[in-house]
């Protein structure tokens, strides 16, 4: 039997998170975690912290919607609530202040020269940051989980879950490519490219936040939501 696949649910998926998470900027912060590292641990640092990404935002896809009717959260109250934080997100970005890519690791040795143990420190340092604060709240925080519970629930029923976990998925895997030639991206990420890549993201999530706004006003007094497309 062939699995119902909401395909603009898809698309929705991934152009929302494309804009929230920024795979190609945020390849930075990546690179500040991970130098010094041996590239058997940067690959396999790129594979852990996606795969966290993809779990957290997968399971509050299928599981979201019943979190939010358990706790008494009607949908209108919700996306009205999301986009508000997606606008204040975006609102930092336009402004260059939510860029945390600048704020790298500064865990190389001033002698060049690193002991076994001190290798073994910095690998453990680098691990645990991986899922707090990269996978989340950097990438998959309030931001992106409220994006793709909001695409789920626009299109209601579980192909539009279906489409909005694919959608999901590529991104991730999007991501994981970034974060995999991050010694190659790295080369033309400096501070003017970055700048450049902020400012134009954050425009979309002001759009994309204000029709959240819109639609979850327009929910909760019983309206049609058109004004958001």
């Amino acid at each position: 039997m062939d699995l119902p696949i909401n395909w603009p649910a898809a698309a929705g998926a991934f152009l929302g998170l494309f804009a929230m998470m920024n795979p190609i900027g945020n390849t930075g912060i990546f690179v500040g975690m991970v130098e010094g590292l041996p590239a058997s641990l940067q690959r396999r640092a790129a594979l852990k912290s996606c795969l966290a990404v993809w779990v957290i935002l997968v399971g509050s896809i299928f599981g979201g919607v019943a979190i939010l009717k358990g706790f008494g959260i009607s949908m209108g109250a919700f996306q009205a609530a999301g986009g508000i934080i997606v606008l204040g997100i975006g609102l930092k970005m336009l402004h260059g202040t939510e860029n945390r890519a600048n704020a790298s690791s500064t865990g190389a040795s001033d002698s060049g020269v690193k002991s076994e143990a001190a290798e073994a420190a910095e690998e453990a340092d680098v691990d645990s940051r991986l899922v707090v604060p990269l996978a989340m709240p950097i990438l998959a925080g309030p931001g992106s989980i409220t994006t793709v519970v909001m695409v789920a629930t626009d299109h209601s029923g579980m192909d539009g879950r279906i489409g909005t976990a694919i959608g999901t998925t590529a991104l991730v895997l999007c991501l994981l490519a970034c974060f995999l030639a991050s010694s190659w991206i790295a080369r033309f990420l400096n501070e003017r490219t970055q700048g450049i890549i902020l400012r134009f993201m954050g425009l979309i999530l002001v759009a994309i936040a204000v029709g959240m706004v819109f639609d979850g006003v327009a929910t909760a007094f019983g309206l049609s939501p058109t004004l958001s497309g």
